[in-house]
C-alpha cells in the first residue's frame, strides 16, 4: 500500500514538473536579470530610451501597475517590455524570448495593455 502511494506521489511530482518546469525555469531567468545593470549605450541600442527615462516612466506608472501576484512582474520590468515593444514594433512573441525578458506571449501582451 505504501509503495503504490510513493509511486502515485512520484507520478504526481513529475507531471507537476513537467507542466511547470519551463515556467519556473523563466522565473529564475528573468529574476537573475537586471536590464539597468546594462551598458547606457547597450540600453539606449535596445530600448531607445535612457536608463533615467525608463525608470521615470516606471515610477510615474507604479500606481498602476502593481503586481498581481506575488512572483508577478515587477513595474520596472512591465514598463521595459512595453517600451521594447512600442520602439520595435515587434512580435509580442519576439519581444518576451529576448535573453533578458524569458516572459511568456500572454506575459508581454499584458505589459502591453
Amino acid at each position: 500500500m505504501a509503495f503504490e502511494f510513493l509511486a502515485w506521489e512520484g507520478e504526481l511530482l513529475e507531471e507537476r514538473a513537467r507542466r511547470y518546469g519551463p515556467r519556473f525555469e523563466r522565473r529564475i531567468l528573468r529574476d537573475n536579470q537586471n536590464p539597468y545593470a546594462l551598458d547606457p549605450a547597450v540600453f539606449i541600442r535596445s530600448f531607445r530610451v535612457s536608463q533615467h527615462l525608463a525608470m521615470d516612466v516606471a515610477n510615474q506608472l507604479r500606481p498602476y501597475l502593481q503586481r498581481r501576484r506575488i512572483n508577478g512582474l515587477s513595474p520596472e520590468l512591465q514598463v521595459l517590455v512595453a517600451i521594447q515593444f512600442f520602439a520595435q514594433g515587434s512580435y509580442q512573441s519576439g519581444v518576451g524570448n529576448r535573453f533578458d525578458f524569458n516572459l511568456s506571449q500572454p506575459s508581454v501582451s499584458r505589459c502591453i495593455n
